[in-house]
């Protein structure tokens, strides 16, 4: 896991080592370890090594195979299978890491050595050969690339900040992608950024540099929606017994490393799931290493799954660290959260997965797994059961009644709020809060695609607004402490094969996430099997601003002195109004107000 960055000069000039160094040094937290560059003729590569393979010097980036040249940032899970299958073709390798199996890989199949890989990847290659500059990204986007033409330079980045060591850079706002942010808390969900002129390369993408015409595009190599194959004749508990195999399989890769590895634990079933299949996994291999988890935790029992947690750890024995995110340090950290993620934050849970991050680290622990991607893939969000609940009233009534039925038994949703969910459209909620010439006019808003059945909710959270953003959280977060994060549950032949799986065996007697509760039956505990809420990073969020509403009302001071010409000028009585009368329900709007404001005094980004 590490830190990238490349410059591509579009006319004669050499490109001096200052600004590549200043570059890469805006990335040091993603690599700690080691750091390097490369010239090439109009071009040059910057590297920054979390050492997670192979911890000796043969690890060094960028690397160098025959004429080419790579600067990488990810794993490459199935590495060694790979590299296997590259000797038996005649190649050799002097070190024991994916990076040097990638150039193998790419000078075996050219472009195509994607679609071997399973893993988390941003790269970027110098084919010396047909003199261009292949990049490239994993299927999900896990990894973040960057770019952004500054002046006569073409840029490449792990992070957005690191284009502001290049002299030309004036960073400008988005507005556009700074409303759809203020007005429903969406980014990350098209490939613009908050930042004019930077671009993000879309998941499942390469793109191409053609260092002779200075001209590149952008090609799809993956696309999910052609992937799922629905598989009507596999009976449930085959289903059930496919994924558990599959499941195993996914941890097993991703246990791969020199250095140690633990869990992020929240209590829930995915973070369980992946701790209950690891010390499996040790336990079969005679490994007798203990595991150990870290967890965010809170005073408020309303906020706290360590009940949760405590039931796992003591059916498994692993070391558990705990972190209590307090109100405290949410400010004092929030500068620092927004200098690490590039983009405001939506909500105070990326600050509790900050502090998870910063424990791991204290630890030593510098691989985390996370059960991201586990609810997007099995239906384990509330908002699956409107979609659900809709196609199944078409084709059996019956059984929906009895659906909906138990859903009301087992969740304290109403009856009145799933209709409406039901019946509801996508719409932009009231935003007269916002100065009217910085709203968009409708046609040039995000079009969200419409959940009209099961999957398409899963590709919409996986692909548009939902994952994308999580991703990006986890990233900045994890990397801020220099730990590399990973996902079993994005592992590409997981989702390929849950989302073609019937939408009963994912939602089921009123139970979201059935299959996985009847999959991995034997290494959840009771108690967590049957836990039917769902919490996520969760925090006392409401609770902090109602009881330091002074504090909040004086940070929405700062937003009006640092973005003129976004927020009405009555916004602060707004806000004292909402905080007096506990008026929770735009309790967000306030929160994502402070953390723009924070973003815009951070990066000094000018919205004209």
């Amino acid at each position: 896991m590490c830190g990238i960055f490349g410059i591509i000069h579009q006319n004669d000039q050499k490109i001096g080592k200052k600004e590549l160094q200043a570059a890469i040094q805006l990335a040091a937290h993603r690599g700690p370890d080691d750091s390097g560059f490369w010239f090439g003729d109009k071009l040059a590569f910057a590297h920054r090594r979390l050492a997670i393979l192979d911890l000796s010097e043969k690890g060094h980036q960028p690397m160098r195979f025959k004429k080419n040249v790579l600067t990488y940032n990810g794993e490459i899970y199935n590495y060694l299978e790979i590299k296997n299958l590259l000797k038996k073709n005649g190649y050799s390798f002097e070190s024991k890491t994916d990076t040097e199996v990638i150039l193998a890989a790419y000078d075996f199949w050219g472009r195509d050595c994607v679609q071997h890989f399973n893993g988390m990847w941003a790269f970027a290659l110098y084919d010396g050969e047909k003199n261009r500059v292949f990049c490239s990204r994993d299927r999900f986007g896990i990894k973040p690339f960057y770019y952004a033409k500054i002046g006569e330079k073409f840029c490449f980045a792990s992070e957005i900040k690191q284009f502001s060591a290049i002299e030309a850079w004036r960073p400008k706002m988005n507005r556009l992608r700074a409303y759809e942010f203020l007005a429903i808390g969406w980014h990350d969900h098209t490939a613009e950024t908050f930042f004019e002129c930077v671009h993000q390369l879309p998941a499942g993408c390469h793109l191409i540099y053609d260092l002779n015409e200075h001209s590149f595009q952008i090609e799809k190599y993956y696309a999910l929606e052609e992937k799922i194959n629905p598989s009507p004749t596999l009976p449930f508990e085959g289903a059930a017994e496919k994924f558990r195999q599959l499941f195993y399989d996914t941890v097993r890769l991703r246990l791969r490393s020199d250095v140690k590895v633990g869990t992020a634990l929240s209590g829930g079933l995915d973070s369980s799931s992946i701790v209950g299949t690891m010390c499996n996994l040790l336990k079969t291999n005679n490994l007798k290493e203990r595991q150990e988890s870290v967890s965010a935790c809170f005073d408020n029992p309303l906020f706290d799954e360590s009940p949760f947690i405590d039931t796992l750890v003591s059916k498994t024995n692993i070391r558990s660290h705990k972190v209590f995110p307090t109100f405290e340090q949410l400010f004092f950290d929030l500068k620092t959260i927004t200098w690490h993620q590039d983009e405001p934050v939506a909500s105070a849970s990326v600050f509790a997965q900050y502090r998870v991050f910063k424990t791991a680290r204290q630890h030593n622990l510098t691989v985390l797994l996370d059960g991201q991607g586990a609810d997007e893939i099995l239906s384990g969000y509330a908002k699956f059961y409107a979609p659900f609940l809709k196609n199944l009233l078409k084709t059996s009534p019956l059984w929906a009644f009895y659906e909906l039925v138990s859903y009301f038994r087992l969740h304290s949703q109403t009856a009145l709020e799933v209709i409406a969910a039901v019946r509801k459209s996508s719409h932009f909620p009231p935003t007269d809060w916002l100065q009217p010439g910085f709203v968009p006019s409708p046609e040039k808003r995000f079009p969200r695609s419409v959940d009209s059945d099961v999957p398409a909710c899963s590709l919409n959270l996986l692909q548009e607004v939902g994952l994308p953003i999580l991703l990006h959280y986890e990233d900045r977060n994890s990397m801020a402490h220099s730990v590399e994060s990973r996902l079993p549950f994005l592992d590409y032949r997981l989702v390929e094969f849950c989302l073609s799986l019937p939408d009963n065996y994912k939602i089921r007697h009123g139970k979201r996430k059935y299959l996985l509760r009847k999959a991995l039956r034997e290494e959840l505990p009771k108690k967590v099997r049957q836990r039917y809420d769902k919490m996520g990073f969760a925090t006392p969020q409401v609770v902090w601003m109602e009881e330091n509403s002074e504090q909040f009302l004086q940070k929405i001071k700062e937003v009006g002195a640092h973005s003129p010409g976004i927020f009405v000028s009555d916004f602060i009585a707004f806000s004292a109004s909402v905080l007096k009368k506990r008026q929770r329900s735009s309790y967000p709007v306030i929160w994502r107000a402070v953390a723009f404001g924070e973003w815009v005094k951070t990066f000094s980004a000018s919205s004209t």
